[in-house]
């Protein structure tokens, strides 16, 4: 299964983000690349599937969720936010779904397809600017 749609994903997902003053509200799926998961109970985040890295023998997923150097620091902050939820409120674990894109090298990317029967839960790993999650497979249906 794959949706093509940001927006789909977060409704799939029941995933909101907060405004300045800690109201709820619908993650913005152009410019946010995360929030909390009210269907999962935590934090979820995307991963370019050119970002994430697969683990046969210990069948874990690594996906980049975070480059505080980015080009384009828009996202970011909210990025940081939910990181920082999960680290605190969840030991560390939070999820991501993959996303393909329509040209890897582009800027800004398209989404061509998002894998939406599957997320990967794991630990959030930092690494100098990078923040990474070690995931495991979960289904979504």
């Amino acid at each position: 299964m794959s949706t093509t749609s940001m927006k789909q994903m977060w409704s799939q997902l029941q995933a909101y983000t907060l405004t300045p003053t800690g109201e709820q509200r619908a993650v913005n799926s152009l410019n946010e690349w995360g929030g909390f998961s009210k269907k999962l109970g935590f934090p979820v985040f995307t991963g370019w599937r050119d970002h994430t890295e697969f683990d046969k023998e210990k069948r874990t997923v690594t996906a980049l969720v975070l480059d505080s150097e980015w080009s384009s620091p828009i996202g970011v902050k909210n990025q940081e936010r939910w990181l920082r939820h999960a680290e605190q409120s969840n030991k560390g674990v939070a999820a991501f779904l993959i996303i393909h894109a329509v040209n890897e090298n582009a800027t800004p990317r398209k989404v061509k397809y998002i894998d939406d029967d599957a997320v990967f839960v794991g630990k959030i790993i930092r690494d100098g600017t990078k923040t990474f999650i070690v995931g495991e497979r979960r289904s979504l249906t």
